[in-house]
């Protein structure tokens, strides 16, 4: 049996990592920036399954690896990913913690004497203090939390940056780079903002801003985020991450067929991959897909029509699920997407209120934009399907149908008769 590099129910592995460069080359260059003390943060956002943790395991491995072609960095980093209703302090907590994990022991001896209660058996302790009586208790606590932060930041700083315990070359870091991911499940989400400015110019103005988070969560998280605190807006980098472009998602299949050393055709490839619309999951089941069903070592039109169907199908469960009720009661949002689905274009609003006979699609489309569903092209503000593949699973569904409802019937014999005709 043949080795399949495509893992979609995994993180894509750093050797495989493809494409992405303009996000990549624009962090690098804020590392930069963090390695001479000025601060430098980002808030990476975009839809479910668009490859944002992906990209985050691919910076932290850039932020530690010392590639002279990638910076040079040799920063002291962690991940954490947070729980359903997790507070910021645990998350933070946990976060440090992580980090001492790569932190030489001299340096853990010498921090273990200077913070005292924070730092006991090798393991930071934040929210450890009593609080006087007083109108603003809520407001002292948040304070003192803070503080203790960057303490705690300070101390690591100096310990690990500015003077080294150990004069080591491999002790020495550029930076401490703390990334958060699913920051959407904090339970004090409003809180966030006003806690990370806090720390990252109280940093800056000790004349320790070696410091950068990554926090990644969605659109919705971003806009809840920034309300606790929109000033920190000037100390966090807004980042939307979309698509991949189709030359990057080519890049993606190519490197795990040449690692899986098979042969390929590049112009059914360049023909075939639009399909995954260029999202990362996507990508990477079809060309799992395309390694299970070939027979020869060769990917070729029979190999991608039986890949694409299968795509289409394990996509109705997982990334289409929210997209589409492939299993209840359809309602008039289906019947939007059925119509959308048959005619494989771009359709106005008027055509669309035309062929699925519902008088108020207006009603409906904000949620499906919202869900992803569908995007609307601002050129022309027609309407078309979130990817080829989302089609697919909708066709795949309702093609016992097509010919029993009218306003598919009639809509299929349009567009195909037209299609026989002109061909």
């Amino acid at each position: 049996m043949k080795y399949n590099p495509f893992n979609p129910n995994s993180i894509v592995p750093t050797n495989l990592f493809a494409g992405r460069k303009e996000y990549i080359l624009r962090i690098i260059r804020k590392f930069e920036q963090v390695k001479r003390g000025m601060p430098s943060s980002f808030f990476l956002f975009g839809e479910r399954g668009i490859g944002k943790t992906a990209l985050a395991k691919l910076i932290k491995h850039i932020s530690e690896v010392k590639d002279p072609l990638l910076g040079n960095l040799n920063f002291l980093s962690s991940y954490y990913t947070v729980e359903k209703g997790q507070s910021i302090n645990d998350v933070l907590q946990a976060s440090l913690n992580e980090l001492t994990d790569e932190i030489p022991q001299t340096a853990i001896e010498v921090m273990g004497k200077k913070l005292g209660k924070l730092f006991e058996k090798g393991k930071f302790s934040i929210g450890a203090f009593s609080l006087s009586y007083g109108q603003n208790r809520e407001e002292m606590k948040s304070t003192m939390i803070r503080d203790q932060l960057v303490s705690i930041l300070s101390n690591i700083i100096d310990s690990v940056i500015l003077s080294p315990v150990s004069t080591e070359e491999r002790e020495k870091k550029d930076g401490i780079l703390i990334i958060i991911d699913e920051i959407n499940n904090i339970s004090d989400l409003d809180k966030c903002a006003q806690l990370f400015r806090g720390i990252i110019t109280t940093l800056d103005v000790k004349e320790m801003g070696y410091i950068s988070f990554l926090l990644i969560g969605y659109d919705t998280t971003l806009k809840d985020f920034f309300k606790g605190d929109s000033s920190s807006r000037r100390h966090i980098d807004s980042n939307k991450l979309g698509v991949m472009p189709i030359n990057e998602a080519e890049e993606v299949l190519i490197k795990g067929f040449k690692e899986a050393e098979i042969t390929w055709n590049n112009e059914d490839l360049k023909k075939n991959i639009v399909a995954t619309g260029g999202y990362p999951h996507s990508i990477q089941l079809m060309g799992h897909n395309l390694l299970e069903v070939d027979k020869d070592d060769n990917i070729d039109d029979k190999d991608w029509i039986e890949a694409m169907s299968r795509t289409a199908i394990e996509l109705q469960k997982k990334d289409f699920a929210d997209l589409y009720n492939f299993n209840g009661k359809q309602s008039g949002r289906e019947k939007i997407l059925d119509v959308l689905a048959v005619a494989g274009k771009a359709l106005t609003k008027q055509e669309i209120i035309n062929y699925c006979q519902i008088k108020n699609i207006y009603q409906y489309l904000p949620e499906l934009k919202k869900r992803g569903s569908i995007k609307i092209l601002p050129e022309t503000d027609k309407i078309i399907l979130h990817s080829q593949l989302f089609r697919t699973s909708i066709l795949l569904k309702i093609i016992p149908k097509i010919f029993g409802e009218n306003y598919l019937r009639d809509l299929f014999h349009k567009e195909f008769g037209k299609q026989g005709k002109e061909d």
